[in-house]
């Protein structure tokens, strides 16, 4: 059997979660920045949503290979401990390693899209006071 990691809601859909939230703010405080007539808060609010935005949408293709390479070493795990000879053993523990590795690699990968998200983020404001 597959066992789920954080109680079954995993990464994907924390990370997909959270980025969400923090859209959905972003709209609201571009709302109320629309009602108080506030332009710079209003594209502040825009910035973050589009920044926001794009994090969610390049993230998720990552988050699939992570998800799938998960599921790929559990199962393979799985085929290692009911392989029926000493050589399905060792092949299926290789697959293990491989696909654990390329999830290690894409979580990675993950990491540095969420830092380069977070230096833009942080950029923004400096960017709003040039003019840009």
């Amino acid at each position: 059997p597959i066992k789920p990691g954080c109680g079954g809601f995993g990464i994907r859909n924390f990370l997909t979660l959270f980025l969400s939230m923090e859209v959905s703010k972003a709209i609201s405080d571009q709302e109320d920045a629309v009602r108080r007539k506030d332009k710079e808060a209003e594209k502040a609010a825009a910035r973050s949503i589009h920044l926001l935005t794009c994090q969610l949408d390049e993230s998720n293709p990552i988050l699939t290979e992570i998800s799938d390479a998960m599921t790929a070493h559990a199962l393979a795990l799985t085929r290692a401990d009911t392989a029926q000879t000493p050589e399905e053993k060792a092949a299926a523990l290789a697959d293990a390693k491989e696909v654990a590795a390329r999830k290690d690699s894409r979580t990675q990968d993950l990491q540095a899209l969420a830092e380069h998200y977070r230096e833009l983020a942080a950029a923004a404001p400096a960017l709003a006071s040039k003019g840009s």
